[in-house]
């Protein structure tokens, strides 16, 4: 009589089953605006989408999306289509970003995850958190961690908050120095919380205020500093071991650094706070300028001034005026910018590495023509100040391309054959051969457990011999299992590859409608430019998809070695 006892959980369902897949992704009424670190609604269902891209097992039939819900409000009108959804057994798996998206309450949330979703057989996966419930026992000590590290962020910003108080409270009483204290001033060594001149910056301090006040401009100043060899503030606090990232060991005066210690009101003798907020619990993890003057925190005459107040006030109306211009001619200029957009976005410096700096009207012999120049030479940063024009670089690059269209009509008669007659390239029968037989190979080993499983039951194997062989078992599934979605996802990304699916075909046919190199076209095809001065410019240019051509391009020769 055959064995009838049902074995344990089995190697190879978690690798041949296809889950029917949602994506939900929520964002707040306070973070209906927000776009950054894929926080937008468009960043949260592509970093799902490619998660699931990269798992062949995940099927998307549906994407659920609330924009403009608190996380605390059960009754979201897509989250509760979504929970209807799984009820009827259309869902079988879900996808998020991280736990926050999915609830911020805790108690029902924790019921669907622990309870109601292992019931109903629902894998929930969440990508920030790296947690997917279908390789734990669905436990409560299993959610801990990802439920941990949400708790953890609102405690962040409990003692963010606490800190912040403390910290403002004893500025306002005159109890608290920063630790980055101003170029020109060092630490009391008698007083706390207060500071003196420092005797070697302090001159070159009360020089840049001279100099502007005579009329010099910044790039003057900026050049006379570095030309005397007078270390910057991050040189400096480099020398004197108070920071030491190397990218100091080398920093040289700049406009930017010029006009920071021209504007700030420390040096008439001020502890002024609040110039630069970072609070985790106002959702500002990043230090961010305070422009209201308003709101900054002022104690006066607290320590020697190093400039005089009339002086600092004539120097400060100045470059507010030159602020405000410079606000003025970007608004006058902005339709013209907007109409004239840079064709390159990706464009830098072969020489030094920076990105290209670009200017839109730059007169020529032929009229006027916009450019791509790299602006370090003026910061002793790189060699030597070299640009390439606009109208050149559209030419370069329109001839690459003209060379992959000249592909275009072999390459996609070849995929429109392979699809009408089912040719299947060497890598592809590759592939197909290998999961083939390592799902094969799975299949055995489930048969193996189970026969030991039952040998274990009825007392034939004992405890010890059952673990051994059971966890060697268990390790070679993991091994294989692990192999087999690395080669379904392979699969997957050749057979689109190899399909009208195919990224570089859909590009190449909008650059035939338009036969025109626009910005559009050059963020889709072009990956990289880089500009160097080798005793004249020398370009070089990568460009997207080589792999996909390459592919579709050996796809070509072996169809018609067969033929």
């Amino acid at each position: 009589m055959g064995r009838q006892r049902k074995s344990e959980n089995t190697c190879i369902s978690n690798v041949i089953t296809t889950w029917e897949t949602a994506i939900y992704a929520r964002l707040s009424i306070e973070n209906s605006g927000k776009d950054d670190n894929g926080e937008s609604i468009d960043g949260q269902v592509g970093i799902c989408e490619e998660y699931i891209e990269e798992h062949p097992f995940l099927n998307l039939v549906d994407t659920y999306i609330d924009n403009g819900w608190t996380g605390t409000n059960e009754n979201r009108p897509e989250f509760q289509r979504l929970l209807n959804d799984i009820k009827q057994g259309r869902i079988k798996a879900l996808v998020v970003k991280d736990f926050s998206r999915f609830s911020r309450n805790y108690i029902e949330a924790g019921n669907l995850l622990e309870n109601i979703f292992p019931a109903m057989g629902v894998r929930f996966i969440s990508v920030a958190d790296r947690y997917d419930s279908y390789e734990t026992d669905g436990s409560a000590e299993s959610l801990l961690i990802p439920l941990k590290n949400i708790i953890n962020s609102y405690y962040s910003k409990d003692i963010s908050k606490k800190v912040s108080t403390a910290v403002h409270t004893k500025q306002l009483a005159g109890e608290y120095i920063a630790g980055m204290i101003p170029y020109g001033y060092m630490k009391s060594k008698d007083k706390a919380y207060r500071l003196d001149i420092d005797p070697d910056t302090a001159p070159i301090v009360k020089r840049i205020f001279a100099e502007k006040l005579n009329g010099k401009g910044y790039s003057a100043i900026v050049k006379g500093l570095n030309a005397d060899n007078i270390p910057s503030p991050g040189k400096l606090r480099y020398i004197r071991k108070q920071n030491a990232k190397e990218m100091y060991a080398d920093s040289i005066w700049t406009t930017a650094t010029v006009k920071h210690i021209l504007r700030n009101p420390t040096y008439l003798g001020n502890l002024v706070f609040g110039r630069r907020t970072k609070a985790l619990y106002l959702g500002q993890p990043e230090a961010k300028k305070e422009l209201d003057e308003s709101k900054w925190r002022v104690l006066p005459d607290m320590h020697p001034a190093l400039i005089d107040r009339e002086s600092f006030e004539k120097i400060k109306a100045e470059m507010d005026k030159a602020s405000n211009d410079y606000a003025n001619r970007l608004d006058a200029s902005r339709k013209y910018r907007e109409k004239h957009q840079p064709i390159f976005t990706n464009i830098c410096c072969g020489d030094c590495g920076s990105n290209m700096g670009y200017n839109r009207k730059y007169p020529n012999i032929s009229g006027s023509s916009a450019r791509y120049g790299c602006l370090n030479p003026w910061y002793n940063r790189c060699k030597s100040y070299h640009y390439i024009r606009e109208d050149k670089l559209v030419k370069i690059v329109g001839q690459l391309l003209s060379d992959q269209i000249a592909l275009f009509a072999d390459i996609n008669a070849a995929i429109e054959k392979m699809k009408n007659t089912g040719y299947m390239t060497a890598k592809q029968k590759s592939l197909e051969k290998e999961i083939t037989e390592i799902v094969a190979r799975l299949q055995r080993l489930q048969r193996n457990r189970e026969v030991l499983y039952e040998d274990y039951a009825d007392g034939i194997r004992s405890a010890e011999d059952y673990i051994y062989h059971k966890q060697k078992y268990d390790d070679e599934c993991k091994e294989l299992s692990t192999r087999l979605n690395a080669l379904e996802v392979n699969r997957r990304k050749l057979n689109k590859t190899l399909s009208t699916d195919n990224k570089w075909l859909k590009n190449i046919k909008e650059l035939l409608k338009t036969r025109k190199i626009t910005r559009e076209i050059a963020d889709a095809f072009v990956e990289k430019i880089t500009v160097y001065d080798d005793n004249g410019i020398r370009v070089e240019i990568k460009l997207k998809y080589a792999d996909e051509l390459e592919t579709l391009v050996e796809a070509i020769k072996e169809q018609e070695g067969t033929q």
